[in-house]
């Protein structure tokens, strides 16, 4: 039997009536064409899935679907002084910021969740050298009603921020920061034991002359994977050599070639090299190979993250895997409960990491 109102004999629903009478359907005329209550479609449009079946949930949007209806995002923030807008906020001196592969997929992840709570997010750069006003209008302006915050810039500087968002009095998840305010909502990965186990692994390959490349502009992540490289250092007796230090890189993954040339220079050079992230390793591997040297005999190579890109490259690249797609899946849920009035399970969430040994070490 045909579904009602596709065929031409069948008798038009009273909602596809309303629509034509005065071309705006209501939450009222949803709830009529999927046989649920009012306050069924309301919950689902507010994301509180929780309250339904799938079966009804499913039924609710298909009804939506085949009346067109959209829901007024304008009144429903009259209502509830909520904008459904969450901002995603960056201090990174880089132009192409979001090209960055971590950042990616930590708003991969983020996205992920919101757009299935309806809600949109609000991108907003900043300088860490600069002024907060720009980065933190979003917030000042009450456009957005939590974000999610990544910082770059001297400690002190981030330090300075987490505080003045903690002024304004807004929920927001801090990414990647080591925070001794148990109150603070923040999401990491357990970046120093990745520099510990990346370290202590070469040191196993037998060498002693391990260098360690990161960016000029601090961040959380390369401090911690930094420590971790310490860490490994000391344990194994090994004692650092400053000249191997070398936080000189420009951008996500810029200067990576230039440093190596000049750790080439060295005498001796080092044995090894552990790079801060994935990108900045394939640079050295390029200034290695236009140098002539052979990876891993003449020098071995290790990233951080693990992107896509890096089992695929050759040699395959050594490096540590850090789950960013579900640190921001998890941070939207925490930032999402906080903001429905709910305690998050967790405050701060810490995930593990994975050594991924390949051709490069």
């Amino acid at each position: 039997m045909p579904r009602r109102g596709t065929a031409s004999g069948d008798r038009e629903s009273p909602p596809s009536r309303a629509r034509r009478a005065n071309g705006r359907v209501t939450m009222k005329d949803v709830a009529a064409e999927a046989r649920v209550s009012v306050q069924t479609v309301s919950n689902l449009i507010h994301g509180r899935y929780e309250q339904m079946s799938e079966d009804t949930r499913a039924r609710v949007a298909e009804a939506m679907g085949r009346l067109e209806y959209h829901p007024d995002a304008t009144a429903q923030s009259l209502r509830s002084a909520r904008t459904r807008t969450l901002g995603f906020l960056v201090l990174d001196e880089h132009k192409a910021f979001l090209a960055d592969p971590l950042t990616a997929q930590l708003l991969a992840g983020v996205g992920d969740v919101a757009r299935g709570r309806r809600f949109g997010i609000l991108v907003q750069g900043g300088s860490p050298d600069g002024d907060d006003v720009d980065f933190l209008t979003p917030f000042r302006e009450r456009r957005i009603d939590g974000a999610f915050v990544l910082l770059s810039g001297d400690p002190a500087v981030r330090r300075g921020h987490v505080e003045r968002l903690g002024e304004l009095g807004a929920p927001f998840v801090l990414f990647d920061e080591v925070l001794e305010d148990g109150q603070v909502l923040s999401v990491r990965a357990a970046d120093r034991e990745g520099g510990r186990l990346l370290t202590q692994h070469l040191l196993e390959r037998g060498h002693d002359r391990i260098a360690f490349l990161g960016a000029r502009v601090p961040w959380a992540v390369i401090e911690q994977r930094y420590l971790g490289y310490r860490d490994a250092l000391a344990a194994a007796g090994v004692r650092p050599t400053k000249r191997l230090e070398r936080f000189e890189a420009s951008g996500y993954a810029t200067g990576g070639e230039e440093i190596a040339r000049r750790l080439l220079a060295l005498r001796p050079p080092p044995t090894a090299v552990i790079c801060a992230n994935d990108l900045l390793a394939l640079e050295v591997i390029r200034a290695l190979r236009d140098d002539g040297r052979r990876v891993p005999d003449d020098m071995a190579v290790a990233g951080f993250d693990d992107f896509v890109f890096s089992a695929l490259v050759d040699p395959a690249l050594t490096t540590v895997s850090v789950p960013a797609y579900e640190m921001g899946q998890t941070a939207a849920a925490m930032l999402l409960d906080r903001i429905d009035g709910r305690e998050p399970l967790v405050r701060q969430a810490v995930f593990g990491i994975e050594l991924r040994v390949r051709a490069s070490t």
